[in-house]
Parts: structure tokens; sequence; C-alpha cells
């Protein structure tokens, strides 16, 4: 009797030692590596998750696009959250090693141009963006976190055409550039939208792209449509600069990455990206058009 006694605890123990360290989409740890630029909305998402799955832990790690890449690449992280995309390098270092690497659209992230509410300005185009960044243009001094920001980046590679700035100042990160902006009556930021926490005491200048052009000198006819970045106008292209927010997993499983990646994915999680102002990309959400 007390030997089958003991075979029946020996068993449950084992029994529930097994339970609890199954790992499955809800229960589980992992660390999620995220770009700065998107770290607050993520951020939102984990707590929404966790409010669900409480078994789940999800372990939060900002970086910049490039070291999240490497360690991806490199089977040091399982999940990345991220603006930025392969470059041909990294696709070709994919392709030759047969990497399991998986890619989702999570939502728009905007590039917005900000300045304090002192700043006279209200719009601007591209085209005088990047004519001010390279320094042929003075009458704007712009703003940008440093070149391992996933907003340099972009401007270099998207507005600059590869090219870098000629004519700006720096900060740390995209936090220190409102910061920057709010103390200055002239000075432009340029900032990832998700990172603006408080727009209470700065103001979104209207960004414009030039469609076409009537007549000649002094005749032509500038034709400009300028908005916010409002995510109704990211998802119908009329505002001109906005980022992909990407997730990466590697190695596709039945763990808490991939659980979480179903979630970002899903209308709950695509619903809080909105509630955020971001312009959902896996899933159709109704906008409201913005008055």
């Amino acid at each position: 009797m007390n030997r089958l006694l003991g075979i029946i605890i020996i068993t449950t123990v084992i029994f529930y030692g097994c339970n609890q360290g199954q790992v499955t989409p809800t229960v589980g740890n992992v660390t999620v590596e995220v770009d700065e630029a998107v770290f607050p909305i993520i951020k939102n998402e984990v707590i929404a998750f966790d409010s669900l799955y409480k078994q789940v832990k999800i372990e939060l790690k900002a970086t910049t696009p490039m070291e999240g890449m490497v360690n991806l690449l490199n089977n040091k992280s399982k999940m990345f959250v991220s603006t930025r995309y392969f470059s041909k390098k990294q696709s070709d270092f994919i392709d030759s090693q047969k990497l399991d690497v998986n890619i989702f659209k999570f939502c728009y992230n905007p590039v917005a141009i900000i300045c304090s509410k002192n700043n006279s300005i209200d719009k601007i185009r591209v085209d005088e963006i990047k004519d001010a960044l390279l320094g042929k243009d003075l009458h704007y001094t712009f703003v940008l976190p440093q070149n391992s920001s996933a907003t340099f980046q972009y401007i270099k590679e998207d507005v600059l055409d590869g090219q870098d700035p000629k004519n700006a100042e720096y900060t740390l990160n995209d936090e220190e550039v409102v910061k920057k902006i709010i103390k200055s009556s002239s000075l432009i930021g340029i900032v990832s939208f998700n990172t603006i926490q408080d727009s209470s005491k700065i103001k979104f200048i209207q960004v414009g792209q030039l469609q076409k052009t009537l007549g000649q000198g002094e005749n032509k006819n500038i034709n400009v449509d300028y908005v916010i970045p409002h995510p109704g106008f990211v998802l119908k292209n009329y505002y001109p600069l906005k980022q992909i927010v990407y997730v990466y997993l590697y190695d596709v499983g039945i763990g808490p990455a991939s659980g979480f990646t179903t979630f970002l994915t899903s209308y709950e999680g695509q619903k809080i990206a909105l509630g955020e102002n971001l312009a959902p990309a896996a899933v159709p959400v109704k906008i409201n058009d913005y008055h």
C-alpha cells in the first residue's frame, strides 16, 4: 500500500512538473528585442497580452535597428520588432545560411516633422526638407536623432537618396529631439511618431509631396496636399513620410514569441496600434476621417 502511494505521488509530481515546464503560445518566457522607434507601442501591446495570458512573461529589450538585426541573424534573439528591413547583404546571408527567419507586417509608423508652438511654420514639402538637410536651403534648421536610429536611417535612405545630412543638429534619440524642439522657436524636429508621448507642447507640421507643376517660370503653379501624420492619411498614402513596422521571428514554433506575434497581427493587436494613432498593416480596421 505504501509502495503504491509512493508511485502515485512520484507520478503526480512528474506530471505536474511536465505541465509546469510546457511551452505554448500562451505559456513560457521570451525576450523580444525592439527598435527604439517603436518601443512605446510594443510595450502597450505586451501589457494587453499579459492581461489575457497570465502564464506568459515577455521581457522587452530596447535596441538600435542594426544591433537588433545582428542579434536576430546570429540567433541571439528569437523575435525582433523594427521599422528597418533587411539590406541586400543581410538577405543574401539569410539565403546562403538557409535561416528560417519569418517576417510579418505589424503597422505603419509615420515620421513626424515637429516644431514648438512658438514656431510660425505650419507646413513644408518633402523636397524642401531634402534641400535644407543637404545644405541647399538654409531657411530651415533640422534636429534629428543620431545616425544609429531608425529615424535617421529612414531620412538618409528614403528622403536624401542615401546621402548624409549636411545641415542638421543631432541628439541621442527621438525623445531628446522632442525636448530640444520644445525649448526652441526656430528649430524643426524629425522624429518617429511613436516616440512622442506628450504632444501638448509641440506642433505637427503639415507635410506635402509635390504632385505636379503647370506652366513655367513665375507662372508655374504647384499642386501640393499638406496633411498631418493621421493614420487615415497614412493608409491612403496622403502622408508621404512613413515606415512599415515589421515583426521578425527566427524559427517559428509554438512558443510565446509566435503567440505574441499572432496577437500583434490580430484584430485586437491592430486596434491597440490604431489607439496609438498608428495605421494598422495586418488586418482592415475602420478609421474615421480626420476633421
